[in-house]
């Protein structure tokens, strides 16, 4: 299993170096990295701290090696660290399931977390989602582990585990319910009163509100920051940038980005342990019931915040396929019943999952338009070039701060998606401009080229904007780079500016948006 999602995880993890091309990734491997520079404060707390400081030690001895010599060597082996906490996540839910529901039901649900797709995918990020499921499922594991145990050593093992899971990730908090939910197995097979299990969770609950304080020290040194960041998370969940809300969305996530065969799997995995309720299916329930609630409540959810539920829908879905396994053959016929779940479970997941590794090693649109640039642009020329969905960025840039993230250190700002350009300067291309339906402001800005690439994912097969049309008057564009025959009609987190669909393979050649490069004439 492990040989298995490592490889899937592993494959193809050097996609778009040296450009980055995954959005957040800028954030952690640029703060990552500013910790060589003497950078301790992150000056930034939209997420907590810890996976910096963590990332940083995983690279000090690739660095002192020279393994890690500049940014695109930093992306890489960050990606490689989310490749295998992703891949030892799958170990962790097997040993889960084994030690609470069994040996095969173990095996199912690992095997079938190793090639759920969300998971495979997010793996290759050097972003916070993947360690963030890890400790979930470690927290969850503890706490199921420690229901029988006596004495303050449980306690405490319990609200460190709380307090690394929300030092990884805000959310990640919300592991707190299934650890209440284990308190309360617990006070109820000793009869403890209510008062006494207030008293555990209090305590669980300081020493993970210290551990996430001495993990993530800034959070406390730079209180305004946190202020400011914690005020941002609840004002982006709270500004619906989607048609739909963040149960439909994490919905469709699982629907998509576990293949709806393991969604089914689940679904019958959680009414089973809804219906047998022993003590791993109330602990797992309840933070099901929790995380869905609260973070579904959102009008701006990503279809990653799904990733922390994955691991467990899927061992209650192990669980139940074990079950039925276990009750429906005996001897060869058992083997012969364990082979077809394994098919099950297994198929389209996987055939999902390779698409996706072979696709994301094609050369990404914007590197082919950057190549273009950089062979067609005069040095000194001035174009204008989206951020998001273009394939470069320039000093001016970096030196604005304006996607840096609060960076106050010029090492640190400079990291940002696309890649640098020197030959010529940038305009960027705002959401703003594509409204323009005058090309006049630009002539006066002396931008002698446009490049014209849409922020929303699976955006621009056609001319979608007021400024391309007033291009395309003009005449055609210079070079066009698209990432599919054809328009397919394939699946996207509508808010994640990730050019690489989630579901809808059919058409696909490349990653990357569209992009039109056009010349501005007069």
């Amino acid at each position: 299993m492990f040989v298995v999602a490592a490889g899937l995880r592993l494959w193809g993890i050097n996609f778009g170096l040296p450009a980055l091309y995954r959005p957040d990734e800028d954030v952690t491997v640029g703060r990552a990295m500013g910790i060589f520079h003497g950078i301790l404060d992150p000056h930034f707390a939209d997420w907590p701290h810890l996976y910096f400081y963590v990332a940083a030690a995983w690279l000090a001895p690739f660095r002192l090696i020279g393994l890690v010599q500049d940014q695109a060597s930093g992306y890489l082996w960050v990606r490689v660290l989310d490749a295998l906490l992703g891949s030892l996540t799958v170990l962790l839910v097997f040993e889960f399931g084994r030690r609470a529901y069994g040996w095969l039901a173990g095996f199912l649900g690992a095997s079938a977390l190793a090639v759920a797709f969300l998971h495979v995918r997010d793996s290759h990020f050097a972003t916070l989602d993947i360690p963030l499921t890890l400790t979930c499922v470690a927290a969850l594991y503890i706490a199921y582990r420690t229901i029988q145990a006596r004495g303050a050593r449980p306690l405490l093992l319990n609200g460190i585990a709380l307090g690394i899971t929300a030092s990884l990730k805000y959310n990640g908090a919300l592991v707190f319910a299934g650890i209440a939910a284990a308190q309360t197995l617990r006070a109820r097979a000793e009869r403890s009163r209510f008062p006494q299990i207030l008293a555990r969770l209090a305590l669980i609950a300081a020493i993970g509100v210290a551990t996430l304080a001495i993990t993530s020290p800034f959070l406390v040194l730079d209180p305004g920051m946190t202020q400011h960041g914690i005020g941002y998370i609840f004002q982006h969940l709270g500004k619906a940038t989607a048609p739909a809300i963040g149960w439909v969305q994490l919905s469709l996530a699982l629907w998509s980005g576990i293949d709806p065969v393991l969604v089914l799997l689940a679904i019958a995995g959680v009414a089973y342990a809804a219906w047998r309720r022993q003590p791993a299916d109330l602990i797992i329930l309840t933070f099901l019931a929790v995380y869905l609630l609260v973070i579904g409540a959102g009008r701006s959810v990503f279809f990653r915040y799904a990733d922390p539920m994955i691991p467990f829908l899927l061992l209650l879905g192990g669980r139940a396929l074990a079950v039925l396994v276990e009750r429906s053959a005996r001897g060869r016929a058992r083997r012969l019943a364990l082979t077809v779940a394994l098919v099950l479970i297994g198929v389209a997941p996987l055939a999902h999952d390779v698409r996706y590794d072979l696709l994301i090693q094609q050369t990404d649109t914007r590197t082919l338009a950057f190549d273009w640039l950089a062979q067609h642009v005069p040095a000194g020329s001035r174009a204008a070039v989206p951020y998001m969905a273009g394939p470069a960025h320039d000093q001016a840039m970096i030196d604005s701060g304006e996607h840096s993230h609060g960076a106050t250190d010029p090492y640190v700002a400079s990291f940002l998606d696309s890649r640098l350009e020197t030959q010529y300067s940038i305009h960027e291309l705002t959401r703003e401009d594509l409204q323009l339906r005058s090309l006049d402001s630009f002539r006066d800005e002396r931008i002698t080229y446009v490049v014209v690439g849409y922020e929303t994912p699976g955006s621009g097969c056609r001319i979608d904007s007021p400024l391309e049309r007033a291009l395309r008057a003009q005449g055609p564009p210079l070079a066009s780079f698209f990432p599919t025959t054809g328009c397919p009609d394939s699946i996207f987190d509508p808010i994640d500016t990730y050019y690489v669909p989630l579901a809808g393979y059919g058409g696909w050649v490349r990653p990357g948006p569209y992009i039109r490069i056009y010349r501005l004439h007069g």
